[in-house]
């Protein structure tokens, strides 16, 4: 079972003062590259293999950023995605695939950006620079007001008319 916990070693770099980076990915050797690659770029990184790990770290720790496979045993990245955009709206999220065409499915996940896999590794570097230099109150405030929110994504309807669905709950009724 891997730790939940992060602590200075293979789960993270250790250093509270750089940004931390949340990586969940089922596969291994994808984690530990990304791992990598991002440490070397100055980040703290803590692994997580499947969507309750994610959500169990998310709940306890803070991130500064969220990298999130779909595909991952146990609950997998949409079922995360949902139950993170509840609890911490304000967590940018960077979902990295190797299905393709998943942009329409994302329209309403809360995600910042789709990446398919394999990685435009410049790329997704300069994007997580892009998201850890917008401040977090700019963040809750564009993910609040902003219609055009998302980065690669079309953007997901503002309005809903909460009273059409709940007619026959006997609440408006």
């Amino acid at each position: 079972m891997t730790p939940l916990v992060p602590h200075p070693g293979p789960d993270t770099a250790g250093d509270s003062n750089r940004p931390r980076v949340l990586l969940a990915d089922d596969d291994r050797g994808i984690r530990e590259s990304l791992g990598k690659l991002l440490r070397n770029a100055g980040y703290d990184v803590t692994f997580a293999a499947h969507g309750g790990q994610v959500l169990e770290l998310a709940f306890v720790h803070h991130f500064d950023l969220l990298l999130l496979d779909l595909n991952m045993p146990e609950i997998d990245g949409w079922e995360t995605l949902d139950h993170i955009q509840n609890f911490k709206p304000e967590l940018p999220v960077i979902v990295i695939t190797a299905q393709p065409n998943q942009s329409d499915w994302l329209r309403e996940s809360g995600a910042r950006v789709l990446m398919e896999k394999p990685l435009d590794l410049p790329l997704l570097l300069d994007t997580v620079r892009e998201l850890q230099a917008v401040p977090k109150l700019a963040r809750a405030e564009a993910r609040a007001n902003a219609p055009e929110r998302f980065k690669y994504l079309p953007p997901r309807r503002t309005e809903v008319d909460f009273s059409k669905r709940l007619r026959g709950w006997g609440i408006n009724d």
